[in-house]
């Protein structure tokens, strides 16, 4: 089921784009306002239970569906995993940077950067190096969290399992980083999926060097995932860690770096059939 489900939510995205409407988080911030007023003993529980029950009210609920009929399961399931990807705009902003490089407009490229969320205060005028690396390692990142991590995790644990990581992303997202158990969780969570898509990578784009890059960062436990995942997209577009990041270089990276992710969805789906069918 979990491969149906999944065509049927790319499916939707296709059409929504970037405007999908489950993408309601007020609820999860007025859930987050509630318990900080209450005086729990320590900061770590409330962090888990901002997560925690929410996502234990929803295994009740699709447990007692799937109970009763598998096929009305099937909605659920497609309703919770389209709510777990990520939100916002991604390949519009790479297109809209792209073009601002290619006529080295300065402000325009911050500003599509900014969109990213990034902070580029500290930034020099015209640092196009110093922007590229910013907008490269965010986007890459990005590409990974709204699609990539959710999927892993549905297909080894199903919707409970994407909803986990988006959770626990949001909580992330809304502490600033400050809440350290939050941190830790999304690391644990996101250490697996990396690594699997770094191989993927490896055998969508250029093996050689992808795997041995992939090899370096796979029983690394300190860096974090944007550090192990733009050396493993580097790698599979064969860009060699001496190249200077000018605006024609960057401008092509990230370029084939939407390719590249576009054609490891496609390696997933088409892994997932294969096991499915076969295994």
């Amino acid at each position: 089921m979990e491969l149906f489900v999944t065509v049927l939510a790319l499916a939707f995205l296709q059409v929504w784009g970037s405007k999908n409407p489950l993408h309601r988080d007020g609820w999860f911030d007025s859930w987050r306002a509630w318990l900080a007023k209450k005086s729990l003993p320590k900061t770590e529980f409330t962090s888990f239970l901002t997560v925690a029950l929410p996502l234990f009210m929803v295994i009740v609920v699709y447990e007692i569906v799937v109970h009763y009929s598998i096929w009305m399961a099937l909605p659920l399931a497609v309703i919770v995993l389209l709510y777990s990807f990520g939100r916002g705009e991604f390949f519009e902003i790479v297109r809209e940077y792209t073009q601002a490089c290619y006529v080295e407009d300065w402000e325009s490229a911050k500003s599509r950067a900014s969109r990213f969320e990034l902070m580029l205060d500290d930034l020099d005028q015209e640092d196009w190096a110093g922007l590229h690396q910013h907008v490269f390692d965010e986007a890459g990142y990005r590409g990974f969290e709204r699609m990539f991590a959710v999927l892993f995790w549905f297909f080894v644990l199903g919707p409970i399992g994407a909803l986990m990581y988006r959770l626990v992303f949001l909580q992330v997202h809304r502490s600033a980083g400050e809440d350290a158990l939050a941190v830790r969780w999304l690391w644990i969570l996101e250490w697996p999926a990396v690594r699997v898509l770094g191989l993927s990578f490896a055998l969508t784009g250029n093996f050689s060097g992808c795997i041995e890059r992939w090899r370096e960062c796979f029983f690394c436990a300190k860096r974090s995932t944007r550090a192990i995942l733009s050396p493993l997209i580097l790698g599979a577009l064969s860009v060699g860690d001496d190249l200077e990041p000018d605006c024609e270089v960057t401008r092509k990276e990230l370029t084939l770096m939407s390719k590249l992710y576009q054609r490891t969805i496609w390696f997933w789906l088409g892994a997932a059939s294969f096991i499915i069918i076969f295994i």
